[in-house]
């Protein structure tokens, strides 16, 4: 192996660990928020008898609501 196949080899090696590290903590992170998600979901189902259904239909409504403020875009007109 020559010097420049050495560097090579070691600059994809530290590529590849950092690739890794960043695929392990998104993973992490992702679970965690579904774990998050799962249980609020079922305290609201054991104490309030809140379904998964009712609670996406008021999130739906919820960010219809906010889009309704945010300023459309317009076209520019063509004369």
């Amino acid at each position: 192996m020559t010097g420049t196949e050495i560097l090579i080899t070691l600059g994809a090696i530290a590529i590849s660990w950092f690739v890794l590290r960043w695929l392990i903590t998104v993973l992490k992170v992702t679970l965690g928020t579904g774990i998050k998600i799962a249980l609020i979901v079922f305290l609201l189902q054991i104490f309030f008898g809140i379904g998964p259904h009712r609670l996406w239909e008021q999130a739906q409504l919820l960010w219809s609501q906010v889009a309704s403020y945010w300023p459309t875009p317009s076209l520019p007109s063509s004369q």
